[in-house]
């Protein structure tokens, strides 16, 4: 081109109308831009070393809900570039649920997505459009037996956010109803997968622990780790007795028999890479998901495999650590999340330092009441917000702070 360009200089005339044509183009070009969703980009993609990425992608705006009070003069920036989805089986928005929450960890996290089956027009028109609403298969009928409760399938709702929200470091997947040990999720890296599996773990060493220097998982009490399924080739269907003496391996609608279909179209690479870990028998894995990080540079390996058991009826507590033990490199490990769940009271911060008194760590805790029963009327069923708990939150992270060896920050953080 340039030759004959030397060869047949150009009049003035054919340089204005080749600019104007360049300059054309460039704003056909931005004017299409603008039409493209997030979504229309290419996954984030992050180096092994965890550092962002983000401010070279355009995040999607989130919801009212997540706007975070303190984003002018936070000093704390640790989960800057992590997304805290939260995630409600129910929408139970109200008695605290969701504002009490912010309160405490928007200090933590600028960017907090807040997800559930319903919006919180309850609350009046301000609030119905503030959280993400995802209602698949969220319904629930306990009269058809316990696995069709609400929340059997809230991998989806990780899935929407993730899906929806490219451009984060990593995205931390929790339900409202926990307790986030800030000091401790802070020493934990960005770039790999944070789960309860003692699987080709990584512990990571805690100060506050007798024994705990050192980061080795047997000198220090920890909670219960992953379950493993029976051998997919043996006879668990006629074993099988109920969820509360076998778990829901066997439960005809949401265990094995509807989570296999989903297993046998993930690569061979991947179920074999799985496998080995189980010391080369194929099984999946189950366990509790009130605490699981993704970090971003698996992001699109994750969605891919997690979207091919949410084609199934497969339980969110077989489909998301399965999912999330077969998107695991050959190099990577998963950081150890000592995480405790319990169904009996207590509901509040003497749970948490009950357990720090007998030398056991609690990462995170499901199940912190943000709520009590009405005090006006006990009986109704109804909660109200729990008064002084906001100030509960933060007096416990104080003292893990110290625990940890680590100067407490002065809110807001």
């Amino acid at each position: 081109m340039w030759s004959l360009i030397r060869a047949h200089p150009l009049s003035r005339r054919d340089i204005i109308l080749l600019c104007f044509g360049f300059t054309a183009s460039a704003l056909l070009f931005a004017f299409l831009s603008s039409f493209l969703s997030p979504l229309d980009y290419a996954p984030l993609r992050l180096g092994a070393s965890g550092s962002s990425t983000a401010s070279a992608c355009a995040r999607r705006p989130l919801p009212p809900s997540s706007q975070d009070p303190y984003n002018q003069t936070r000093a704390f920036h640790a989960f800057d570039d992590v997304l805290l989805v939260v995630f409600f089986s129910h929408p139970r928005y109200d008695a605290g649920n969701l504002d009490a929450h912010r309160e405490v960890y928007s200090e933590f996290f600028p960017n907090i997505l807040y997800i559930g089956p319903g919006s919180r027009e309850d609350a009046g028109f301000a609030h119905s459009y503030d959280v993400l609403t995802d209602t698949f298969k969220s319904d629930e009928d306990l009269s058809e037996g316990q696995w069709h409760m609400a929340g059997r399938m809230a991998h989806h709702m990780l899935y929407t956010a993730m899906e929806q929200h490219p451009c984060y470091d990593g995205y931390l997947f929790a339900p409202f109803d926990i307790f986030l040990n800030i000091p401790r999720l802070v020493q934990f890296p960005q770039d790999s997968i944070w789960y309860l599996s003692d699987l080709k773990t990584r512990y990571i060493p805690n100060r506050a622990q007798e024994g705990g220097a050192t980061g080795s998982p047997a000198e220090v009490p920890r909670p219960p780790g992953i379950r493993l399924s029976p051998e997919l080739d043996g006879d668990w269907r006629e074993k099988w007795e109920s969820i509360w003496k076998d778990w829901w391996w066997g439960e005809p609608h949401v265990g094995l028999a509807a989570c296999l279909p989903a297993y046998y179209n993930i690569s061979s690479v991947q179920r074999e890479r799985l496998a080995e870990l189980t010391d080369g028998v194929p099984r999946l894995i189950g366990g509790s998901v009130d605490t699981a990080y993704i970090p971003g540079h698996l992001r699109s390996d994750f969605l891919d495999t997690l979207g091919t058991f949410l084609e199934t009826d497969c339980f969110l507590e077989i489909a998301l650590p399965t999912s999330l033990h077969l998107v695991l490199s050959e190099e990577e490990e998963i950081v150890w999340v000592d995480h405790h769940w319990t169904w009996t009271p207590p509901f509040d911060a003497s749970y948490v330092r009950a357990q720090w008194a007998k030398g056991i760590e609690v990462d995170t805790w499901h199940r912190w009441f943000w709520g009590e029963p009405d005090p006006a009327d006990p009986k109704s069923g109804r909660f109200v917000a729990r008064p002084g708990v906001v100030e509960e939150v933060r007096a416990l992270l104080r003292e893990s702070w110290e625990r940890q060896g680590v100067e407490v920050p002065e809110p807001p953080y």
